[in-house]
């Protein structure tokens, strides 16, 4: 009876830190996308930015939630399953968005807004929830939030936290 018991515990024991190391490779060897890789908006990206909170047209440009005057990018991302390719806005202001540095919106292609907030930059894990890859996004520090898909509430929702310490 003891043996039993001694096999659920273990695994309680070391599973919990064996998810935690995969999580840190995973994040180890992901590969970050930032405005480096967008590309400038076009007119066929008005709907998109439309869309996009906190983005205002003034003008011929665009003003952030600071009402700073940016120039939005897009970022393409492949996230799979029933989302396929999401699109990214992201608006560069650091004095705005602070130590990030930029605010990311990632939007569906009915163009509902699925994840927003500042960072860094973005990656998408191998790990999926509901068929979609879990996302990660950088920001100043050593920790990294995974964002996993919830098909129900469509919109990706805080799963864990990683250290990468």
């Amino acid at each position: 009876m003891r043996r039993f018991l001694l096999v659920p515990l273990t695994m309680a024991i070391f599973l919990p830190s064996a998810y935690a190391q995969s999580d840190k490779e995973a994040i180890t060897q992901a590969h970050w996308r930032t405005s480096e890789q967008a590309r400038p908006v076009t007119p066929s990206d008005t709907e998109v930015l439309k869309a996009t909170p906190d983005l205002k047209r003034a003008g011929e440009g665009y003003r952030d939630m600071c009402d700073t005057s940016v120039t939005p990018k897009i970022l393409l991302l492949d996230v799979g399953g029933t989302l396929g390719t999401v699109s990214v806005v992201i608006e560069e202001d650091s004095s705005c968005f602070g130590g990030d540095g930029a605010q990311y919106t990632v939007l569906d292609k009915g163009h509902r807004v699925l994840w927003h907030n500042s960072a860094a930059g973005i990656a998408t894990l191998e790990s999926r929830h509901a068929g979609v890859r879990d996302l990660i996004f950088a920001g100043p520090g050593m920790k990294v939030p995974i964002w996993i898909w919830k098909a129900a509430e469509h919109r990706f929702v805080l799963h864990t936290v990683v250290d990468t310490e």
